[in-house]
């Protein structure tokens, strides 16, 4: 049996059908990721997800992508890239995180203070299919900035990934998680920014979920369908 691993056996949410005959070459996705042509970067992407999603390690790719990719403000480049981070093999054979990492945690950290509410809310989002403490803990701080957003689609983002991280990390990254969705289910006008709040506290922190109901027993049927338990 192989010793690599299919990207396919690992945690993913996504899965490509490829039906192209035969293997893609690495020197061929790294030159169409670095072309100026974006319909031909965005086929290089493909192509590299592709690969991953198959099995094949690619390890020169990740830095091309760095260099070529991380930098463009193109919706279908960002959407691509996200698929790409949450597939590629993020640490060595040592078990320790790729140096690599630190130039995709930085990029990561863009988009979170992009001033593009669609690529901020898509990318909170996105931090919730990451499993690797080491690379959320950097963007914690951009993540509690996001709760209080005034675009409310950045906001109930937000308190996705703050429940997804207080769930997987809890003490380790977000101790001060259930504080802080108190606070922001208290203030949020939102109904679905706040039902996502809510939603954290319910499996998170029943007690304050709780003193959360009693305390607006009278108004809950103006707080939407995601209180009707």
């Amino acid at each position: 049996m192989s010793s690599s691993t299919s990207a396919i056996d690992k945690n993913c949410t996504f899965l490509i059908l490829n039906d192209k005959s035969g293997s893609i070459q690495q020197e061929e996705i790294c030159k169409d990721l670095e072309s100026s042509d974006m319909t031909v970067k965005i086929r290089g992407l493909k192509n590299a997800i592709m690969a991953l999603l198959s099995g094949e390690p690619m390890p020169r790719v990740l830095m091309t992508v760095i260099r070529f990719c991380i930098t463009k403000d193109d919706h279908q480049i960002k959407k691509l890239l996200m698929m790409y981070w949450e597939i590629v093999p993020k640490y060595s054979a040592d078990n320790k995180l790729l140096p690599e990492m630190i130039l995709v945690c930085n990029a990561l950290r863009n988009d979170l203070t992009s001033p593009n509410e669609f690529i901020r809310g898509c990318m909170l989002r996105f931090l919730c299919k990451l499993k690797e403490p080491e690379i959320l803990e950097p963007l914690i701080p951009s993540v509690k900035v996001a709760l209080e957003h005034r675009h409310s689609y950045v906001r109930r983002n937000a308190a996705l990934a703050v429940y997804s991280i207080h769930k997987n990390f809890g003490e380790q990254l977000l101790p001060d998680g259930p504080e802080l969705m108190e606070k922001f289910i208290s203030q949020e006008t939102d109904v679905s920014a706040r039902r996502n709040a809510f939603l954290m506290l319910f499996n998170e922190a029943e007690g304050i979920a709780i003193d959360f109901l009693a305390d607006h027993m009278d108004n809950i049927q103006s707080f939407g369908d995601g209180f009707a338990l």
